[in-house]
């Protein structure tokens, strides 16, 4: 087992002392790396070991992805300009029945063979996932899982459990959930790992949301979350469950702690960012699907003031295009517009809310999320030569989070394996992902062109 040698390049290590080491090298082996330094030293410590040659490249961490809807992105790219003007009605009366409820397991693998096949390619090597197919439970998680086996991304996946349709469905998505776990976490050494989730603290009932949270506990399990992603949830916790909102509501059901991330958390108090700091709650910023419906931007400067640890999220068809590059732009771009200051959301917090941050946030920060050795060897190439976009580069750091995109990424390794060799899938073949992708596309979308708007809704269990 002699591994690899990535040597010649640029090494962006995004450890705790954020070193930059020109002309660095990392030493692989199995799946592990083993050392991260100079090339000259690195060559001398490890000279059978098979080279990769990464002149005129950085050689960073994988992107690691805070929230994804990985089926989604199977009805990417639909007009917008019908849907309902207030999200809570896009939501409840339109994206339910008509995008989860027809949602298939076969619709479930192809969507995440396709997305994860995107983002391998782009550099993104975790991704946080929630599935959300009420018809299409159980066994659901086993299809998605059978494609990331295929692909070889690194994911931690959940079904997204909730009462909105019946108590009795909330319970069939939470022992989806349960059963995937108790399978899957307890193989060790596993690039795929289960979760346990509920949609939001609005579409179940106080009772459901705290079984939840107790048999996370019970199991060690982590939570996946959406909060306070529209006015709509705030307003209906008010009047339904008389809080102030969404995070007051979770934290008095003991549901918030570090082994919980929180996507969205857009409409929400300085004092709900100081229970989140409190309780170590994980926050995924989902900047470009928060625009693009639109619901709002978090207040991701005060989070990050007062301690709370976010990460970056795709969300799934809500970004379009699977590139962690755009979402670290969009981010910076906006969160300085909206505070009118130019040192908000600087390159380097851009590249540690995409790499090691949102390995915190998936409670993977010991294993990966930068570059050191007895981490996993997730890593990524990024060429910075022969473009007119990297002339000059007087920055690494300003021209990765600027200037890359994910079309820029060459090479990536997850577990020590190269998945993506010369910008070519190496895993599964990238034309049939294609065809397959757009084969089930069309039969989803016929379902969902079927599907009619519901005409109101009201959870059953409250």
């Amino acid at each position: 087992m002699s591994g690899f040698l990535i040597k010649g390049g640029t090494v962006v290590t995004m450890d705790g002392e954020r070193r930059i080491i020109e002309d660095g090298a990392v030493a692989i082996e199995g799946k592990e790396i083993v050392e991260v330094g100079p090339a000259s030293e690195l060559e001398a410590n490890h000279p059978e070991k098979e080279a990769i040659d990464a002149d005129g490249k950085v050689i960073m961490p994988g992107f690691v992805n805070a929230h994804n809807h990985m089926y989604s992105m199977l009805l990417r790219n639909i007009d917008l300009s019908d849907w309902p003007e207030d999200f809570g009605d896009t939501l409840t009366l339109w994206w339910w029945p008509k995008v989860e409820d027809t949602c298939t397991r076969e619709d479930a693998y192809a969507g995440t063979l396709l997305a994860a096949s995107e983002m391998l390619k782009r550099g993104i090597t975790t991704t946080a996932d929630t599935v959300e197919a009420p018809n299409a439970v159980p066994g659901v998680l086993d299809k998605v899982a059978a494609a990331i086996e295929e692909t070889g991304i690194r994911a931690l996946i959940c079904f997204e459990a909730s009462e909105r349709i019946s108590a009795e469905n909330g319970l069939l998505g939470h022992q989806e959930n349960v059963d995937f776990f108790k399978r899957w976490n307890s193989r060790g050494d596993t690039r795929i790992q289960g979760s346990l989730s509920i949609h939001t603290p609005f579409s179940s009932s106080p009772e459901f949301i705290k079984r939840v949270r107790g048999d996370a506990s019970n199991l060690g399990a982590r939570i996946q979350v959406h909060i306070a992603q529209s006015i709509y949830e705030v307003e209906f916790i008010k009047t339904h469950f008389d809080k102030a909102g969404s995070i007051f509501h979770l934290n008095e059901l003991g549901f918030l702690g570090p082994d919980v991330t929180a996507a969205h958390c857009i409409h929400i108090s300085e004092r709900e960012i100081d229970i989140l700091a409190d309780t170590g709650t994980n926050v995924s910023f989902n900047v470009k699907s928060n625009t693009k419906f639109p619901v709002g931007i978090a207040p991701v400067r005060e989070m990050l003031e007062k301690g709370v640890n976010v990460g970056i999220g795709l969300d799934g068809d809500g970004s379009d295009i699977l590139d962690m590059f755009e979402l670290m732009v969009h981010s910076s771009y906006m969160l300085r517009s909206i505070y009118l200051d130019p040192a908000t959301f600087t390159a380097g917090q851009a590249l540690e809310m995409a790499t090691i941050n949102g390995a915190r946030a998936l409670g993977l920060g010991d294993e990966i999320g930068s570059l050191e050795a007895g981490k996993k060897a997730d890593i990524i190439l990024v060429n910075l030569t022969d473009a007119l976009q990297f002339t000059p580069v007087h920055d690494v750091l300003e021209a990765l989070v600027f200037s890359a995109r994910g079309t820029d990424v060459d090479t990536v390794l997850v577990d020590g394996q190269i998945v993506v060799k010369d910008k070519r899938l190496m895993t599964v073949d990238e034309e049939k992902v294609i065809l397959k992708a757009r084969k089930q596309a069309i039969e989803y979308r016929n379902r969902f062109d079927a599907q009619p708007v519901a005409s109101s809704w009201m959870l059953p269990t409250i």
